[in-house]
C-alpha cells in the first residue's frame, strides 16, 4: 500500500494526516509507504521531521518518505490525499474583500458567494495537473480531496479527468459535535443522517444510538435557548425549515443571500476579527515546539475527525462499514429532488468492493431550491473553467444569491483575473 498526501506541508491537514496514518495499527502488519510532497521545501522538511519523530514514538512500521517530485511520489501509489492552495490566506482575503467592494456582501467567501468563483477556480486549476499525473503514474488509486470548495472541484476532477475520486469534509462531524454539546451526550451515544451539499447539507435524523429514541424535539428545544452568535443563522433555519445544517454561520450563510447579516461583514481570519498583535494561525510554526521538546508530542496523538485512513481500513477488512458523508455526483439520485449531474454530499457504506453512496429522502422543496441553485452554480463553474469562458463566469455570478448587478459583476470578473491572474489560466470574452 501506498499513500501519497500531496500539500503534506500544510501544519494543519498535513500533521492530521500524518497522524491518522501512523497511528493506524493495522498498517503496522502490511508494507506500507507513506510519501509526502509538497512544492515548499522548507514546509515539507519540517513535516517530514516530524512525522519520523511521531513514527519512532509511536513505533510505527509504516516507512515514511518525502519529495517535491510529484511524479515519483505518485508512481505506482495506491492511495492520494489532496489538500492544496496557492497563499490560501492571502488570496481568500481578496476573495471577501474585493466582491463586498463591488457592494457583493458575502459571509465567507470560501464555498459560496462570488469570491468562492475564484477559489474554485484557482484550486481546479492546481489539480488538474495534479489528475493529470495521477492519470499516468497511478490510474488505479484511489483519490481522496480535501481542497474546498469541494464541491465544485470535485465536480471538476469526476467531469474532466478519469481519476476514481471521493470528496470528504469534517463538516458533518462537526455538526454531529454540536448536537452533542447540546443535548450533553457523548458523540457516540447519538447517530445522525442527512446529506445536501457539502457546507450546506440538511440532518433528517437524529437517534439514540441504543434505543433509536427520536431526539429531534429535543434538540430543537435545546436549540431555540442557544444564544451564540455563531450558531444564530443555523438556529434561525432549524426553526424554518426544521433541519439543522452546518453548526456554525460561516458555512450555511455562504449559500443565502442573508448570509452576510450574521458575519457582521466581518471576515473571520482579519484583522478586524482579532487584534493586531496575535498572528494569524497561518503564520505559525505549530511543529517545531514539539521537534524541540518544548511541548509534549503526546496530546496531540489523537486520531483526527477525517475519515480517509478509516474509509482505507474499512476497505482493507472488507467489513461494511456506514460512515456520515462522502461527496459524489449524484449519478445514481441518492438525493433524489437535486440535480443528477451535480455533486452531492450522502452517507456512503465502506466494504471490500469500494464506496457505495447511500440514498437518503427527499429534501424539502425549500431547501431543495437552495441547493438545486447551488449545484448549477457547480456545473457553470467547471464549464467555464473547461472553456475558459468569461461569458460562463458572468453566468456563474449571476447565479450568486447576493449578485444583483451585473456590470458590476462584470467588473468583477476583470479586477480578479487581473489580480490573480499568477494563478488562473486565461479566460477569454
Amino acid at each position: 500500500m501506498k499513500i501519497v498526501i500531496i500539500g503534506a506541508g500544510s501544519q494543519i491537514f498535513g500533521r492530521r494526516s500524518v497522524i491518522d496514518v501512523l497511528l493506524e495499527k493495522q498498517f503496522n502488519d502490511l508494507p506500507v509507504e507513506l510519501v509526502l510532497v509538497d512544492i515548499n521545501e522548507q514546509k515539507l522538511e519540517l513535516m517530514y521531521r516530524f512525522s519520523q519523530m511521531v513514527g519512532e514514538f509511536l513505533h510505527s512500521q509504516v516507512h515514511v518518505s518525502a519529495t517535491t517530485d510529484r511524479k515519483q511520489a505518485l508512481l505506482g501509489a495506491t492511495h492520494v490525499f489532496i489538500a492544496v492552495s496557492y497563499h490560501r490566506y492571502e488570496l481568500w482575503e481578496q476573495d471577501f474583500r474585493v466582491p463586498y467592494s463591488y457592494g457583493f456582501k458575502q459571509a465567507y467567501a470560501e464555498n459560496g458567494g462570488p469570491g468562492a468563483l475564484f477559489h474554485a477556480l484557482r484550486n481546479i486549476h492546481i489539480i488538474m495537473d495534479i489528475c493529470s499525473d495521477i492519470e499516468i503514474y497511478c490510474p488505479q488509486a484511489l483519490v481522496f480531496n480535501f481542497s474546498n470548495p469541494e464541491s465544485r472541484v470535485l465536480l471538476a476532477m469526476s467531469t474532466l479527468t478519469n481519476i476514481n475520486a471521493i470528496g470528504l469534509c469534517h463538516g458533518q462531524h462537526d455538526a454531529l459535535q454540536a448536537v452533542c454539546k447540546l443535548l450533553e451526550r457523548p458523540w457516540d451515544s447519538v447517530t445522525m443522517r442527512g446529506g445536501g451539499i457539502n457546507h450546506f447539507f440538511w440532518i433528517q435524523s437524529i437517534v439514540d444510538t441504543t434505543t433509536g429514541e427520536d431526539l429531534y424535539p429535543l434538540v430543537k428545544r435545546k436549540a431555540s435557548q442557544e444564544t451564540s452568535m455563531d450558531f444564530a443563522l443555523t438556529k434561525e433555519l432549524l426553526r424554518i425549515y426544521g433541519m439543522l445544517t452546518y453548526p456554525d454561520s460561516t458555512h450555511a450563510g455562504e449559500f443565502m443571500s442573508c448570509g452576510y447579516s450574521y458575519m457582521q461583514g466581518k471576515w473571520k481570519h482579519g484583522l478586524e476579527s482579532r487584534s493586531i498583535a496575535t498572528t494569524h494561525k497561518s503564520q505559525q510554526d505549530m511543529l517545531s515546539p514539539y521537534l524541540t521538546g518544548s511541548i509534549p508530542i503526546n496530546p496531540i496523538l489523537v486520531a483526527s475527525r477525517e475519515i480517509a485512513v478509516p474509509i482505507i481500513v474499512a476497505m482493507q477488512n472488507g467489513i461494511p462499514t456506514e460512515f456520515t458523508s462522502g461527496n459524489f455526483v449524484n449519478s445514481g439520485l441518492y438525493i433524489p429532488n437535486l440535480n443528477p449531474d451535480g455533486v452531492v454530499e450522502v452517507p456512503i457504506l465502506v466494504d471490500g468492493k469500494g464506496i457505495h453512496p447511500q440514498s437518503i429522502p427527499a429534501l424539502p422543496e425549500g431547501v431543495a431550491s437552495m441547493c438545486r441553485t447551488q449545484m448549477s452554480i457547480q456545473k457553470l463553474t467547471v464549464q467555464a473553467y473547461q472553456e475558459r469562458s468569461k461569458n460562463l463566469l458572468l453566468q456563474t455570478l449571476l447565479l450568486e444569491p447576493t449578485v444583483d448587478d451585473i456590470p458590476k459583476a462584470e467588473a468583477l470578473i476583470d479586477d480578479m483575473l487581473e489580480l490573480q491572474k499568477d494563478y488562473l489560466p486565461v479566460f477569454h470574452a
